[in-house]
């Protein structure tokens, strides 16, 4: 009866011991994401040797292949969507143009962009929130697809705005979701590097579009055909390659309070005070250069040929930059660097505005680009060195929201300006914005001096 008894024992330890282990299973596969959803939900996830004690197995660092796997996928579907994206962003002034409408007309659909990404920004967060990036990335890749289809359709300037709009608040999602991941996988002494690449990848896929525009024999239809399907592939390599984090278990998360938008914004403002007044500006500049650049060059004589290849250059020439300059804001403060790019720009922006050469608009564009386009990544990286890593999503949304109002009201503003003084006041208009963006930098040292003391 002894034996029975202790036979039984055995066979129940044996039960317990493999529930217990798929239980454990369970637990660590759970929902695959590029950022664990348990702090999505407003809960902070411990560092990560604490939770690699307390979970062996089941969360997965940076560095780790799995991990790398799938931020290379990430980084490849991304290269596809920009390449898509900056022939698209080329094509719409373009067709704008060729359909008789103004410069200022223009520059309103252009802004109707960067309206979507503020709109995006309320809808997307909660978004992410339930679904996670990957997934986010694959859904508005595909609403991305089906709207450059409609907008080379459209006829009406009220229908090309609204789909315009569309447009910015698909990309909201795609960038919100792709920022938020890359910055919550790397520290702060390699985040310059890693936004550095990321850029860079970025300016390559953008110029390499810009050569695109001399395929399809000027078929409007036909071009805007291949965005979409640029956009389309982008799903291909998120969707196909492995090692995406899993989740953490919600045992060794720690509940926060959720913050809203103004409390985000506030906090932001106490600790890098930089980050406003610098995304607004360098949304300013970014978006005048894509929105109304192909303007310029078209009212100045540039046939479309020389504009793609002036456009290319130009985006590829500016990722040059970008690894160095992340290397080195590593290294020195990335306000610092803010303020000596800013005022470079501005030079570069007045010799524009009063030498209008062609070998000067090349030579000075070039210089231009390569300076300017490092900007956004530095006041980034400045700000995600200052956040916590439950709040990535949050504060990556919100400096969208902010690049975003200048993105809307910039090529409005210059628009404006163009109409006045003529095509060169896109030029006047940058360099009045660089020595604001100046301005700001030195403000922020300032501030943190005075901190120190």
């Amino acid at each position: 009866m002894s034996d029975l008894q202790h036979e039984n024992e055995i066979r129940e330890n044996a039960m317990h011991e493999r529930a217990a282990s798929e239980e454990h299973d369970e637990s660590a596969v759970g929902r695959t994401g590029p950022l664990n959803e348990a702090a999505l939900l407003g809960r902070k996830t411990p560092p990560w040797p604490d939770s690699a004690a307390a979970n062996p197995g089941q969360h997965a660092p940076a560095g780790k292949p799995g991990t790398m796997r799938a931020l290379a996928g990430l980084l490849f579907g991304l290269a596809l969507l920009v390449a898509g994206n900056g022939l698209f962003q080329t094509l719409i002034p373009l067709r704008i143009l060729q359909s008789g409408y103004s410069t200022f007309v223009t520059g309103l659909i252009q802004s109707s962009y960067y309206a979507g990404f503020i709109l995006g920004a309320v809808v997307n967060r909660r978004l992410i929130d339930r679904i996670g990036q990957h997934r986010t990335f694959v859904a508005f890749s595909a609403a991305a697809s089906i709207l450059a289809l409609a907008f080379g359709a459209a006829q009406s300037p009220w229908v090309l705005g609204g789909v315009r709009l569309l447009t910015g608040v698909a990309f909201m999602g795609l960038y919100t979701s792709v920022e938020s991941w890359l910055n919550g996988t790397v520290d702060n002494e390699k985040r310059g590097q890693v936004f550095g690449l990321y850029a860079a990848i970025n300016y390559l896929a953008v110029g390499s579009g810009q050569f695109l525009l001399n395929v399809g024999a000027g078929s409007g239809a036909q071009q805007f055909s291949i965005s979409a399907a640029l956009f389309a592939a982008a799903v291909l390599p998120v969707t196909l390659m492995e090692g995406w984090p899993v989740k953490v278990n919600d045992a060794n998360l720690d509940r926060v309070p959720a913050r809203s938008w103004g409390e985000s914004l506030r906090e932001m403002m106490a600790v890098a005070p930089l980050g406003v007044p610098g995304c607004i500006l360098t949304g300013f500049i970014y978006s005048n250069f894509y929105a109304l650049m192909p303007v310029y060059l078209q009212r100045s004589g540039f046939t479309t040929e020389e504009l793609a290849t002036f456009m290319g250059v130009a985006l590829i020439g500016a990722l040059l930059p970008q690894f160095p300059m992340g290397r080195l804001s590593d290294r020195i403060d990335r306000r610092r660097l803010v303020l000596w790019t800013s005022l470079t720009s501005a030079v570069l922006s007045l010799v524009l505005f009063c030498l209008d050469f062609r070998i000067v608009t090349w030579c000075a564009t070039l210089a231009y680009v390569a300076v300017t386009f490092t900007q956004y990544g530095l006041i980034v990286s400045h700000v995600q060195d200052r956040t916590e890593s439950h709040l990535r999503v949050a504060v990556s949304a919100m400096l969208l929201v902010l690049f975003s109002l200048g993105g809307m009201t910039g090529p409005t503003l210059a628009s404006a300006l163009m109409t006045l003084i003529g095509p060169s006041g896109l030029f006047l208009f940058n360099a009045l914005s660089c020595v604001l963006l100046a301005l700001s930098a030195r403000h922020a040292l300032r501030l943190s001096a005075r901190a120190a003391e």
